[in-house]
């Protein structure tokens, strides 16, 4: 079952943990490129992830989205619940960890402004950008102190082991274990605006990942970047 790991406490942001059960989002982009591939991996799968109504999506996913909110448990609850076989990050390199993300967050403030729909030019990729710059110091430190070879894809496809649904994610992180063997990890979704939306793609997405993976637990997190 889905366990939702924090409210969405700023209505931007949102945790979730998938054990083992998944589902899944798409994105429109302006390139005929883009539209003329996502016209053909239309037909690997019936319905893409952003036109999955809500009632859709409860019936797929096993359960209606109030009493998945209702049974939300606070991050530090889910942290403490994974019990990490590993003892992660020391001291010290979470804190230059901390202070990569700071100062890739205040580069982009002073560059291109605070992402708000407020501002003339702003679009999702402001948001994916911003994204992007946080969680990269993130995963290379992980990655560099733990030996695994993750990967993160952008517009990574993702489709359901039946066909049913599909779509394209924002932000996927890979474990690549071995050749043709990989385990999908995490999820990102990003909207500009509605995080109902992003939430509902996002569980689709992780119900779809944990379905291919065969198993295990499947990190997600949406934002709208404020």
């Amino acid at each position: 079952m889905f366990i939702l790991a924090t409210k969405l406490a700023a209505r931007s942001a949102g945790i979730y943990c998938f054990r083992p059960q998944a589902y899944s989002p798409c994105r429109a982009m302006g390139t005929a490129l883009f539209r003329q591939k996502k016209l053909t991996t239309y037909r690997k799968y019936k319905t893409a992830y952003s036109n999955v109504t809500r009632d859709e999506a409860e019936r797929r996913l096993g359960f209606p989205f109030e009493k998945f909110e209702r049974q939300a448990i606070p991050v530090s609850r889910m942290l403490a619940e994974a019990t990490p076989a590993i003892d992660g990050l020391r001291k010290d390199e979470i804190k230059e960890t901390k202070e990569n993300v700071y100062h890739n967050i205040i580069e982009f403030l002073e560059g291109e402004g605070y992402p708000t729909e407020s501002t003339e030019d702003f679009n999702e990729a402001n948001v994916n950008d911003l994204v992007l710059f946080i969680i990269l110091p993130i995963l290379m430190a992980f990655t560099r102190m733990m030996g695994r070879d993750l990967r993160l894809r952008r517009e990574k496809e993702i489709i359901s082991v039946d066909s049913e649904t599909g779509g394209y994610q924002e932000f996927v992180v890979v474990d690549m274990i071995g050749v043709g063997n990989r385990k999908f990890v995490f999820v990102l979704e990003a909207k500009k605006s509605s995080v109902g939306e992003a939430m509902r793609q996002c569980l689709l997405a992780m119900k779809d990942i944990g379905e291919n993976n065969g198993g295990g637990v499947v990190y997600g997190f949406v934002t709208t970047g404020e």
